[in-house]
């Protein structure tokens, strides 16, 4: 079946055009897309070319009544001078049958500029004057240099293997708030109304059978419904009536996608409605 869902659209900025060695600079990507459209977060790299990340973050979705605002950030660092080209960076979303596909930010060029000299400094050298101070009166604040300059090359190595090792990855969505916001997008996609009765089964299949998978570790994307109900007979924290559900369910969707039964929309609703029930009926278990 071909995929007809809008593309999603990219909007990617940098705070500033123009940062000294050093600087901080935050990277914001906005992915305008359809609320059914599931976009995952950026695989951040250690450094994308001559800018180093500094560290990520999500943030939580925006939505209206027509579209979904996916917002991330990132503080992006560079240490060479001149104009830096900061290359494009793959964003993976996947579509209602689970599907990936992925988009590419712009390139952008940020330039980079030495650090200014002391403006009261008037670059002459001078004479070597005698010492003054602390310093000149006892040993021991040598000792306290030293021991103050190994504290600031062990925290300095502990930030440098931050950088390199990258930010931690965001927690994965726990299956019963997807499967649950992937059926309310499912009902979004206004198949129903179009007659599009087949397409309509196919993902609410998809959505219940991940769901199996993800929350109860049993193999159900490539079984058949009778090979599905065996392992989750198994399940001792399934009761009888939710087993019962379920297999109507899997069977109506059977129906519809291999035996070309159409049934009507009320029909639809009312499978929907089953799927929505065995994942609120069994998320609680799977919880404990």
């Amino acid at each position: 079946m071909t995929d007809t869902s809008p593309t999603p659209q990219v909007d990617v900025q940098l705070s500033t055009g123009t940062a000294r060695l050093g600087d901080l600079i935050a990277m914001d990507i906005q992915v305008h897309h359809p609320l059914f459209l599931q976009i995952d977060p950026p695989d951040w790299p250690k450094a994308l070319a001559t800018f180093e990340v500094h560290d990520s973050t999500a943030f939580p979705i925006q939505t209206n009544a027509t579209e979904a605002i996916t917002h991330f950030q990132a503080q992006l660092q560079n240490f060479s001078t001149g104009p830096q080209l900061l290359p494009g960076l793959d964003i993976s979303y996947k579509d209602l049958m689970g599907h990936t596909h992925t988009l590419k930010t712009s390139t952008l060029t940020v330039v980079i500029q030495d650090v200014p000299a002391d403006p009261k400094s008037n670059g002459d050298i001078r004479g070597i004057r005698g010492v003054v101070g602390p310093i000149g009166w006892s040993p021991w604040w040598w000792l306290l240099v030293v021991i103050l300059l190994s504290a600031l090359g062990v925290l300095f190595w502990r930030t440098r293997q931050r950088v390199i090792q990258g930010p931690p990855p965001p927690p994965p969505e726990p299956a019963d708030i997807k499967a649950l916001r992937r059926l309310d997008e499912l009902s979004a996609t206004g198949w129903l109304e179009a007659g599009k009765i087949k397409e309509f089964y196919s993902g609410l299949s998809d959505i219940v059978r991940t769901y199996l998978e993800e929350a109860f570790q049993a193999q159900a994307l490539e079984r058949t419904t009778a090979e599905i109900m065996r392992q989750m007979r198994k399940k001792s924290e399934v009761t009888s009536a939710a087993l019962n559900e379920l297999q109507t369910l899997l069977e109506s969707c059977d129906l519809v996608k291999f035996a070309k039964f159409r049934p009507d929309a009320e029909e639809a609703l009312k499978d929907h409605a089953s799927a929505e029930r065995f994942v609120e009926a069994t998320r609680e278990r799977i919880a404990s």
